[in-house]
């Protein structure tokens, strides 16, 4: 398994192609905007305010069906990352409504699960969560009329609920609301930024018979938001974007990988609980090297958030 991984890993990072690399040493902060794939606590954190039972994704028996409020069975793709970039295997990205001080040294996350690319999204669960643009105006107001920290890196990926629903987005509105909160951020201080543009939406065991549309949505998105980042790269002064091809990382790994989701394996029947009706999710043991793609009917294992974690360190790296 361990060989198997490494082979994985390093097949990944390979076949990534680098734009605008920086110098990985340069970081002092991470500061992450988006949704379940980038929330390391927040919905957890909020639905325990709420008074929901279990608290979003369920994280604690008898309900552990999710690992600390991620939504997989591990660490995300964010916290690989800044373990490299830290050379520190136990480094985290702390969730905004825990820690919520926007200027420290560190990782912090203001993703919410569930949340789309506007100012607020209502998730499955029905409660509210900040969108991509709601959670940049988070940190900004946070700052205090203070400028990021100089050697911060700000990553953004986001759009995959905008499009996951019965009436999807248009790619036009949902790449103008990144871009828009990429220049937000920019006006504020902000100068290095890791953007990640999306998988195939249609290979998700939750799309089921909208697989062609979801599919085609994410080939507009992807086309449109690398246009809108080169566009940014040329006019904004200053500013350093690496972009990130998720798409083709994650066309890599399914072939490489068993589709899953593992939770149908774990637990038969169960692995559309978190949307379906969260108080059935079961105990399950979260076992971080499960050769699966999908943990459960939307979200990657940790296995497959370690190898995006690479390839983002990879793509940061300077060249030899």
């Amino acid at each position: 398994m361990k060989k198997y991984f490494v082979w994985l890993v390093l097949f990944v990072c390979a076949a990534l192609p680098l734009a605008a690399p920086a110098q990985v040493g340069d970081f002092d902060a991470l500061y992450v905007f988006g949704d379940s794939l980038s929330d390391t606590g927040n919905d957890l954190v909020l639905t325990k305010l709420l008074g929901i039972k279990p608290a979003i994704p369920p994280s604690e028996s008898p309900n552990r069906t999710y690992f600390n409020g991620r939504f997989s069975n591990g660490p995300i793709a964010f916290e690989y990352l800044w373990q490299a970039l830290t050379a520190n295997s136990k480094a985290n990205v702390v969730p905004s409504l825990a820690l919520p001080n926007p200027n420290r040294n560190g990782a912090i996350s203001y993703a919410f699960g569930g949340a789309t690319s506007g100012l607020y999204s209502v998730t499955p669960g029905g409660f509210v969560v900040p969108g991509l643009l709601g959670q940049v105006e988070a940190y900004r107001f946070g700052l205090s009329g203070k400028r990021p920290k100089q050697r911060a890196l700000f990553a953004i990926w986001a759009g995959a609920n905008d499009y996951i629903n019965l009436k999807p987005a248009d790619p036009l509105i949902v790449v103008k609301n990144i871009g828009r909160s990429i220049r937000r951020l920019y006006q504020i201080g902000a100068r290095q930024f890791i953007v990640l543009n999306l998988p195939d939406l249609g290979q998700i065991p939750a799309a089921q018979g909208n697989a062609a549309a979801l599919s085609q949505l994410t080939s507009i998105h992807n086309a449109l938001l690398d246009q809108t980042l080169n566009g940014l790269s040329e006019t904004l002064p200053g500013i350093s974007v690496t972009k990130i091809n998720v798409f083709n990382v994650a066309q890599s790994l399914l072939g490489s990988t068993i589709p899953g989701p593992a939770l149908e394996f774990l637990a038969p029947g169960f692995s559309a609980c978190l949307l379906l009706n969260p108080a059935t999710c079961p105990d399950v043991e979260l076992t971080l090297s499960l050769p699966f793609f999908y943990w459960d009917v939307e979200h990657p294992t940790t296995l497959v958030h370690s190898v995006l974690g690479s390839a983002m360190f990879g793509a940061l790296a300077p060249p030899p």
